[in-house]
C-alpha cells in the first residue's frame, strides 16, 4: 500500500500494480515480438527459396527441350558437311577399284568428321544453355538467402558483419 496522498488509497495502488504489471510484461512481449519477425523473417525465405525453384525448372526444362532440338538437327547438319564436302573434293579420277575405294574412304572420313564437328558445336551450345539457366537461379538463391540472414539478425537486433 503506498504512502497517504490525496487520493483514494484504492486507486494509488491500482495505478501502481498496473505500472508494475506492464514492467513485468515487457521482456515476455519483446520476446514475442523478436520471434515473430524471427518466423516471418525464415517464412519469406521459404517461399523466395520455393519460387525460384520453381522458375528455375521452367528454365531448365526450356533449355533441355533446346539441348534436345540442338541435338537432333545434328544428324541433318553432318549429312549436308559430309555431301558438301565430298562435292568440293578432287576432280574425280578414271573410274577403277582403287579409286574408288578411296574416294569412298574420304567421303566416309569427311562424314565423320563433319559429325564429330556437328556434336561437338551442339554439346557446347547445350553447355551454355544451361550455364545460363543455371545462373539466374543461382544469384536468386544468394540473393534470398542473403536476405534471410538480414532479416533475422535485424529481429535478432544485431547488424549483420558483411
Amino acid at each position: 500500500m503506498a504512502f497517504p496522498t490525496n487520493v483514494n488509497d484504492q486507486i494509488t495502488d491500482s495505478v501502481s500494480q498496473v505500472n508494475t504489471k506492464v514492467l513485468g510484461d515487457a521482456p515476455a512481449i519483446a520476446m514475442g515480438n523478436l520471434f515473430q519477425a524471427t518466423s516471418q523473417a525464415l517464412s519469406n525465405a521459404a517461399h523466395n527459396a520455393t519460387e525460384s525453384q520453381q522458375q528455375s525448372n521452367v528454365t531448365m526444362q526450356a533449355s533441355t527441350t533446346q539441348g534436345v532440338s540442338t541435338l537432333l538437327s545434328v544428324d541433318t547438319a553432318s549429312a549436308g558437311e559430309a555431301t558438301r564436302n565430298i562435292f568440293a573434293a578432287a576432280p574425280p579420277a578414271p573410274p577403277s577399284e582403287p579409286s574408288e575405294a578411296t574416294a569412298m574412304e574420304r567421303a566416309r572420313q569427311a562424314a565423320l568428321a563433319a559429325q564429330e564437328a556437328a556434336i561437338q558445336a551442339a554439346t557446347e551450345q547445350v553447355d551454355q544453355a544451361v550455364r545460363a539457366a543455371l545462373a539466374p537461379q543461382e544469384a536468386a538463391i544468394r540473393a534470398a538467402m542473403e536476405q534471410a540472414d538480414a532479416a533475422i539478425a535485424a529481429s535478432a537486433g544485431y547488424a549483420s558483419e558483411d
